[in-house]
């Protein structure tokens, strides 16, 4: 008989009494290790006293207890079996409502921030091309460029170049 023969005959003290195999098995294993008898005569005097003892009274609300006992069990296992994303749904669903409403907020924040910035670029831009604008000369200087930019395209006549020949000799 080894130590986890022993233990399941200690076990079995506790729920009920020996066979007459098992008490031979027990003095046997008894026999070859001593030390193991003060062990278990404690346990064999704590059974007995446990075994003298009344059974405790019924609670008035004993069937409420149970009943409730119950419903807390099939509650247990209700959650138990419904998917675990649902759970973590339910978890997280809060945070994230919070943490969407943080960056909405702060995307149009961002949002208004950029649109200031163009409109502040915008009106520099308005300012710098009025000053600029003042600046400019009269329009009316351009309304012969056209004439003025072909004159550089055209060929000098024979008469010019007799022209320019007398001009150079002088």
């Amino acid at each position: 008989m080894n130590e986890s023969d022993y233990m399941n005959l200690r076990e079995a003290a506790w729920r009920r009494p020996h066979t007459a195999e098992e008490k031979a098995q027990l003095q046997s294993y008894l026999v070859i290790h001593p030390e193991s008898q003060l062990e278990w005569e404690s346990d064999t005097a704590l059974n007995l006293a446990l075994s003298n003892l009344p059974n405790a009274p019924l609670s008035s609300n004993f069937t409420a207890r149970v009943l409730q006992a119950i419903d807390l069990e099939e509650l247990r296992e209700h959650r138990r079996r419904s998917p675990d994303w649902i759970q973590r749904v339910r978890l997280w669903l809060p945070r994230m409502a919070v943490a969407s409403l943080v960056v909405g907020l702060g995307g149009l924040g961002y949002q208004r921030v950029r649109l200031h910035q163009i409109r502040d670029e915008q009106a520099r831009s308005v300012a710098l091309i009025s000053k600029v604008a003042v600046a400019l000369p009269d329009m009316s200087m351009w309304q012969d460029f056209d004439a003025i930019a072909r004159l550089g395209q055209t060929q000098p006549s024979a008469n010019d170049q007799i022209l320019w020949a007398a001009l150079s000799a002088e």
